[in-house]
């Protein structure tokens, strides 16, 4: 390809010209594919119309000039800043006329012009995880310390842990059946779950913090307070084991799967059931709420995934794909995809509109230990039978990080940093790590655990 860059044309124009006769001329296909990567990036760069200045909010030091696009939201000046400073360990938000820049906004929306001027507030983030070894511990990410290693378990194994939404607390819960609630600051207990009948299977915070949720081994779930650990309602009703319980965005209701095929929808408040979804032929492995709460998303063995109206409770769709039971379902962040992952080995991601299967990914080792949305909802986070993750677009399934060379037995767990800066993995290999979701990097390994590591979750404190 010669003569692109013409004065009487437009470069970028030239180029694409120049593609399209190459290509009518038979120029091989491996030859062109470097010229339309280049002529990708030359377009999103003259897109790029604001140049933003990033300021340090209590040094007023410069750090960085973005060129970014209307179109671009927060995550976009971030990944740029960290890019540029190589900075980590702590949760940058920006500051534009008094307000903190929302994730979900545009720069257009949120008033940024060209020439502007945001400012940076930083705040530390701590890592909690949890092992087969009976503790959890807290660490800063910062530096790489554990601030508190508390023994969960004495003489059991912690299965999960979580951070409440604030941070202030979390909560641990045990293969023996115990949930205990602990302040993150301090590491002391401040209560254990108490008052159902049934041993504790699993938990998740209320939007609030005030309240948790789960599913105890009674074939029921139940509501406590998390001040105080008392168990405040009980939801009955489901013919066998409760699998799975978890709050709607607004905390107003709960949802829970079950093995006798159903889907419970309850008032979180007094516990009253409100209807059943029927329609898998069999066990309902997990079920959770859209983020704008109107529907449902359920994950069965028999083969299918179902999105639901929470009101009046129909079935709106039936994902049909996988060959073998699905294991879990979840919304896109902005509600317009879903994600499943079966035990046939597959990640499949679909169209809210059609429900149309529109990505397969493919596990190594045909097992899928977690995967999720990024909180962006641009990828795709994979921990499958293998030490390594992959991050994956959830529009055109390109790798774009694969995050190896770290863990020396399988990942069995891997979640985003709230602001999908951060990944961190819990191994069988004992260790805990925190990688780059930018630049594919290892920043740390957390050293500490003598057994499997079950959870890991990152939070600013």
């Amino acid at each position: 390809i010669i003569n692109v860059f013409s004065a009487h044309r437009d470069p970028l124009e030239n180029l694409r010209l120049e593609l399209d006769r190459a290509e009518a001329a038979g120029v091989h296909e491996d030859a062109l594919d470097d010229v339309r990567s280049k002529l990708a990036e030359l377009e999103k760069e003259v897109c790029k119309e604001l140049s933003i200045t990033v300021r340090h909010a209590i040094s007023g030091d410069d750090l960085t000039v973005v060129r970014a696009r209307p179109i671009d939201t927060p995550s976009y000046l971030r990944e740029a800043l960290l890019r540029a400073t190589g900075e980590s360990g702590v949760a940058l938000h920006f500051v534009f006329q008094s307000q903190v820049l929302d994730e979900k906004v545009t720069l257009r929306d949120a008033g940024i012009k060209d020439g502007d001027t945001v400012f940076l507030v930083q705040s530390p983030l701590l890592c909690l995880t949890a092992s087969f070894d009976g503790t959890a511990r807290v660490w800063y990410l910062q530096n790489g310390s554990y601030r508190k290693m508390l023994v969960a378990q004495l003489g059991g194994q912690v299965n999960a842990a979580t951070f409440s939404p604030d941070g202030s607390m979390f909560l641990t819960v045990s293969l023996e059946g115990q949930g205990k609630l602990w302040c993150a600051e301090t590491g002391q207990l401040i209560c254990e779950l108490i008052g159902q009948d049934g041993n504790v299977l699993s938990g998740e915070f209320s939007t609030d913090g005030k309240w948790v949720v789960g599913a105890t081994d009674d074939s029921c779930a139940a509501v406590w307070s998390a001040e105080s650990g008392e168990c405040l309602q009980i939801l009955s009703g489901h013919g066998d084991d409760v699998k799975s319980a978890a709050f709607s965005p607004d905390s107003s209701l709960v949802v829970t799967a079950s093995s006798d095929g159903t889907a419970g929808i309850w008032t979180a408040r007094d516990g009253r059931l409100l209807k059943y979804l029927v329609g898998h032929s069999d066990e309902v492995k997990s079920a959770m709420f859209s983020y704008d709460g109107l529907r449902v998303i359920t994950a069965s063995i028999d083969g299918t995934a179902r999105v639901w109206s929470v009101d009046p409770g129909e079935c709106m769709q039936v994902l049909k794909g996988h060959e073998k039971a699905v294991n879990s379902a979840a919304f896109s962040p902005d509600d317009s995809l879903y994600l499943s992952t079966s035990y046939d080995g597959t990640v499949r991601v679909w169209e809210a509109d059609s429900g149309e299967c529109s990505l397969t990914f493919h596990a190594d080792n045909n097992v899928v230990a977690t995967a999720q949305f990024s909180p962006d909802g641009a990828t795709v986070l994979i921990a499958s039978g293998t030490a390594c993750i992959r991050i994956l677009s959830s529009t055109t399934g390109e790798c774009l990080h694969t995050l190896d060379g770290g863990h020396n037995d399988w990942v069995r767990c891997a979640n985003f940093s709230p602001d999908g800066m951060l990944v961190a993995s819990a191994s069988y290999d004992g260790t805990a790590r925190v990688w780059s979701s930018v630049t594919g990097e290892c920043l740390q390994t957390l050293v500490g655990h003598t057994e499997t590591v079950t959870a890991a979750e990152i939070m600013a404190a």
